[in-house]
C-alpha cells in the first residue's frame, strides 16, 4: 500500500490544515520584532516620541502573545493528531500481524513499535521545524528587500546548513542500519535467556549466556555512539556556522552602516531576521536522524497495514456441521528443496474422528497448521462444508475450530482467562463447562486459587500436562465443529489419556469432527480413521483396522532396521514427537 493511500485512510487528518494556517500565523508575527526594533531605532529614538514608543510595545507583546497562543495550539493538535494517529493505525497493525504470517517474522522491529516511533515523533518539535522550513524564503526575501547584502548572508548560510542537514542524514543512516539489526539480535537473545533462565542455571550456562548477550549489545552499541558522535559533531558545526552569521550579520550591518547604506535599526531587525531564518535549520541538522528513522518507519507501517486494508469483506455461511474434505493438497515453503507436503487427499464426515500418524518430519503439524487456516496450500485445496477455507470469513471460521498447537500457547492470566481467551461472550458457565469437556474441572479446583489461579507467562506457572489440559479446554469451549489437536496427549499420564479419550468421544457425541497427531496408540482406540504420512506424502487412509497393518515393516517402513538388528522396524507409534 502506497503511503498517500494509507494516509487518506487516516481520520482527523484535516487537522494538519489548521497546523499549517496556524505556522502561517505564527511565522508572519515572528516579522514583528524585527519590525518593531526599526520602529524604535529608527523613528522613536530620533523623534523622541514616547506615546509612539508606548503604542508599539503594546502593539508587539501582544503580537507575541497571539503568537505563542497559536504555537500551544498547533503542539496540541499535533499531539492529538499522533495519538488519533496511534489509534488508527494500532489496531491495523495488529489485525496485520495475526492474519499474515511474514509480519510475525524476525527480521524487524515489530511494526508496532514502528507505529508508536511515528506518533513520538508527529508529536515532537521536529515536525513543527519541518512545517516552519517552507516559509524560510519568506525571511530571505525580507532580508533582501532591507539590504542585499543580509539577504545574500542568509541565502549562502541556509544552503550551507541544508548540506549539513543532508551529511547528517546520511551519515545516521549508514551507522543505524547496522545498529538497528544488531540491537534486535541483541534482543531476541535477551528474550530467549529470560524466558529460560531457568534452563540455563540447570546446565551451567549462565556465564556463558552473560558473555554472549554482552558480545550481541556491544555489536549494537558500537554503530550507534559513532553514529551519536558524527551527528553530533555535524550540529556543532552547524551551530558554530550559524553563530559565525549571525556575527558576519551584525559586522556587515555595521559596515553598511558607516557607509550610509542602511540605519542602524535596519542593522538590528537583519541580526534577529537571519537568527530566525538559520535556527530552524541548524535544529534539522539535529534532528534529521529522527525524520529519516520516522520516513523508514512509515514506509514498514505502510507495508504492515496493506494486508488489512486491503481484506475483502466476505459473505458470512451457514455455520458448519464439520464435513471436511483434503483434496490433493501440497505445501512447499519458499525456497525449501522439498515439499513439506505432497497429494494429500481424504474426505471425512461430520462427527468423526481422524488420527494422523507418521515419523518425524512426515509434515502432520504442517497438514494441522492448513486446516486451521494458519497456512495456505500451495497446491490442491481443503473444504469445510463444501466451502473453501479461503470463502469462509476468518472471525467465523475461527468460531468454530477449536485448535491446540503441539507447544502448548496459553494467554497470560487467570486460568478462567486462558480458557475464555478473547471470546467476548464467554460466560463463567461456559467456561467451566469447557473445563468439564476437557475433564480438566477437577485438575483446576485442585489448584490454590481454582480457576483464578495466575498461570504467568505462556504458562509457565503450570506442568505440562496441566497446559496441555487446559489448552484442550480451550480447543472445546464453544460451538467447535471442526477440532484439531497436535500430540494432545504428549505431556499426559494414563489418567490424562483416558480423560483426553472420554473428551474426544464427547465432542464427536456433540456433532464435532475431529484431527489429531499423535504417536501414541491410545488414541487408536477412538479413532474412525487413520490417516498415515511419510516424507510429506500420504501412504494410506482409513479404518484403523486397514492402515495400521501398513505402518508395521514391509513395503512402507517408517524406520529403517539398524545394522546391528534385522528385527522388524517399530511401528509408527513408537515414534517420538514431530
Amino acid at each position: 500500500m502506497t503511503g498517500q493511500t494509507l494516509f487518506k485512510a487516516i481520520p482527523g487528518r484535516y487537522v494538519l490544515v489548521w497546523v499549517l494556517f496556524f505556522s502561517i500565523v505564527i511565522n508572519a508575527l515572528l516579522l514583528i520584532v524585527p519590525f518593531y526594533t526599526i520602529q524604535v531605532f529608527d523613528r522613536v529614538i530620533t523623534s523622541g516620541n514616547v506615546d509612539t514608543l508606548i503604542g508599539l510595545t503594546v502593539l508587539a507583546l501582544a503580537a507575541l502573545s497571539f503568537s505563542t497562543c497559536f504555537d500551544v495550539l498547533r503542539f496540541r493538535m499535533l499531539g492529538r493528531f499522533a495519538v488519533g494517529f496511534e489509534q488508527f493505525l494500532a489496531p491495523l497493525v495488529l489485525k496485520a500481524s495475526i492474519i499474515d504470517p511474514a509480519r510475525r517474522g524476525d527480521g524487524d522491529a515489530h511494526d508496532m513499535v514502528r507505529v508508536r516511533e511515528l506518533r513520538t515523533f508527529l508529536a515532537s518539535g521536529t515536525i513543527a521545524t519541518l512545517i516552519d522550513a517552507p516559509f524560510l524564503p519568506a525571511f530571505i526575501i525580507v532580508l533582501y528587500l532591507i539590504q542585499p547584502w543580509f539577504g545574500l548572508l542568509a541565502t549562502i548560510g541556509s544552503l550551507l546548513l541544508l548540506a549539513l542537514a543532508v551529511l547528517s542524514g546520511r551519515v545516521a543512516r549508514a551507522e543505524l542500519a547496522p545498529a538497528t539489526s544488531a540491537a534486535q539480535r541483541s534482543q531476541r537473545a535477551l528474550d530467549g535467556i529470560v524466558r529460560h533462565g531457568g534452563l540455563l542455571r540447570a546446565m551451567g550456562w549462565t556465564q556463558g549466556a552473560i558473555r554472549e548477550f554482552a558480545w550481541l549489545n556491544d555489536r549494537a552499541l558500537a554503530p550507534m555512539v559513532r553514529a551519536n558522535e558524527r551527528v553530533a559533531l555535524i550540529a556543532s558545526i552547524a551551530h558554530l556556522l550559524r553563530v559565525s552569521l549571525q556575527v558576519l550579520a551584525i559586522g556587515t550591518g555595521a559596515w553598511l552602516t558607516l557607509q550610509n547604506e542602511v540605519m542602524v535599526g535596519g542593522m538590528m531587525a537583519s541580526s534577529i531576521i537571519i537568527s530566525r531564518t538559520l535556527a530552524p535549520m541548524e535544529h534539522l541538522v539535529a534532528g534529521l536522524r529522527s525524520l529519516v528513522s520516522a520516513r523508514d518507519a512509515w514506509a514498514q507501517v505502510c507495508r504492515a497495514t496493506g494486508a488489512a486494508l486491503s481484506s475483502r469483506r466476505r459473505t458470512l455461511l451457514p455455520p458448519p456441521v464439520g464435513a471436511l474434505d483434503v483434496v490433493a493438497v501440497g505445501f512447499r515453503l519458499a525456497k525449501a528443496s522439498r515439499a513439506a507436503l505432497a497429494g494429500v487427499n481424504f474426505r471425512c464426515p461430520p462427527a468423526s474422528v481422524v488420527v494422523v500418524i507418521g515419523p518425524t518430519g512426515a509434515g502432520k503439524s504442517t497438514l494441522l497448521r492448513m486446516l486451521a487456516g494458519l497456512d495456505k496450500p500451495t497446491l490442491g485445496s481443503i473444504r469445510l462444508d463444501g466451502a473453501a477455507l479461503d470463502d469462509w470469513d476468518p472471525d467465523q471460521l475461527g468460531r468454530y475450530v477449536g485448535y491446540l498447537p503441539q507447544d502448548v500457547e496459553l494467554l497470560g492470566g487467570t486460568i478462567a482467562e486462558a480458557i475464555a481467551g478473547f471470546d467476548e461472550t464467554a460466560t463463567d458457565e461456559d467456561v467451566v463447562a469447557a473445563a468439564r469437556q476437557a475433564s480438566a474441572h477437577e485438575m483446576i479446583l485442585s489448584l490454590p486459587n481454582g480457576y483464578e489461579t495466575e498461570i504467568g507467562s505462556d504458562g509457565a506457572k503450570l506442568s505440562g500436562g496441566q497446559r496441555q489440559r487446559i489448552g484442550l479446554a480451550r480447543a472445546l469451549s464453544g460451538n467447535r465443529r471442526l477440532i484439531l489437536l497436535d500430540e494432545p496427549n504428549s505431556n499426559l499420564d494414563p489418567e490424562g489419556e483416558e480423560a483426553l479419550c472420554t473428551a474426544i468421544r464427547d465432542a464427536k457425541a456433540r456433532g464435532a469432527t475431529l484431527v489429531i497427531v499423535t504417536h501414541r496408540p491410545r488414541l487408536f482406540t477412538v479413532a474412525d480413521f487413520v490417516l498415515f504420512l511419510r516424507g510429506g506424502g500420504q501412504v494410506a487412509f482409513g479404518p484403523p483396522s486397514e492402515v495400521l497393518p501398513k505402518t508395521m515393516s514391509g513395503v512402507t517402513p517408517l524406520r529403517q532396521p539398524s545394522a546391528a538388528s534385522n528385527d522388524q522396524a517399530k511401528p509408527v507409534i513408537a515414534e517420538g514427537r514431530r
